[in-house]
């Protein structure tokens, strides 16, 4: 049932022991063969690992209400490679995602498109948690071989090998080389995760850019800023892809065609409205540089707004 649980008792010590040790994945990584290995025969991927996504789409278990829809599937892998977490908890490998409350209805939309899971919440956080076996085993073929990066690649191995020993099972893990386009919703799902519309205006100038930001993802950062006309910074151990407002035209058309369904479609809208007020206002028109600012302040602040106050 699509029910939101409110933490209590043992589920609390429970739920709270697994965020507290989800950051002690890595170091329950074996020893590997190499990601990739050079093969210039070997074709680059563009898109979902079709051949699994055929296997899930012909599973013929009615409760799995399957097929999934290809571009929603798309997006969720890249918001899972922002928000989501591969745990190994009790022995077992579960999968969650952690959000501020006000995003509660987007993991209610994960929830019923997956048709898994459950959502709990408490004051100020919603979590969807996937525990159940037959979940996991869906799971593990949505992300088989179609993850981006590294780490992400890294900690969903373990999580898969730990599954295979829990449960007696023999499931391959393939390291394909997944990239993303500007054609699927990837990129989407990870804007709706970790992405920022940031707009800073002062008494005479105005400040405006798109930026994304991970630990330990230069390498992946680099492809995605040739994608989108970006430059790539290191801020202590965050790399960022930063898009300057003289650039952000591709980044835009991406957007318009790939929508956004987390909270971020919010703070995108208000920023596009900054956006084309200063492409299309006349240039002898004086910018109204107060309202602006009571604009921008808006932006990326929203999930910090309680539900009954939206």
């Amino acid at each position: 049932t699509l029910q939101a649980l409110t933490f209590s008792g043992a589920l609390i010590t429970e739920f709270f022991w697994i965020l507290k040790y989800a950051g002690k994945i890595s170091n329950t990584l074996e020893a590997a063969d190499p990601l990739y290995k050079n093969d210039p025969d070997k074709l680059q991927r563009q898109g979902i690992n079709q051949q699994d996504i055929k296997k899930l789409t012909n599973n013929p278990n009615p409760d799995k209400n399957l097929p999934f829809d290809k571009d929603f599937l798309k997006w969720f892998i890249g918001f899972s490679e922002g928000d989501g977490s591969f745990l190994i908890t009790g022995g077992k490998s579960i999968f969650s995602i952690h959000l501020h409350l006000s995003d509660l209805p987007l993991l209610y939309e994960i929830q019923t498109q997956l048709n898994m899971g459950n959502v709990y919440q408490n004051e100020s956080s919603a979590y969807f948690i996937v525990k159940a076996k037959k979940d996991i085993n869906v799971l593990i073929h949505i992300f088989n071989g179609n993850l981006f990066l590294t780490k992400r690649q890294l900690q969903f191995k373990s999580w898969v090998l730990n599954f295979n020993k829990k449960n007696y099972m023999k499931i391959e893990i393939k390291f394909n080389e997944f990239k993303p386009s500007l054609n699927d919703n990837w990129l989407a799902g990870f804007i709706d995760a970790e992405g920022k519309f940031f707009v800073s205006v002062s008494k005479n100038r105005i400040v405006q850019r798109f930026a994304l930001g991970q630990k330990d993802a230069k390498k992946e950062f680099l492809y995605i800023s040739k994608l989108i006309n970006a430059n790539v910074e290191k801020i202590k151990n965050f790399d960022r892809v930063v898009v300057n407002y003289y650039k952000l035209n591709i980044i835009i058309e991406y957007l318009m065609r790939h929508k956004l369904i987390s909270l971020k479609a919010k703070s995108l809208e208000k920023w596009m409205e900054i956006y084309n007020y200063r492409k299309n206002k006349p240039a002898i028109e004086k910018i109204d540089y107060a309202e602006l600012k009571k604009n921008a302040s808006l932006i990326n602040r929203l999930r910090k707004i309680p539900k009954d106050k939206k």
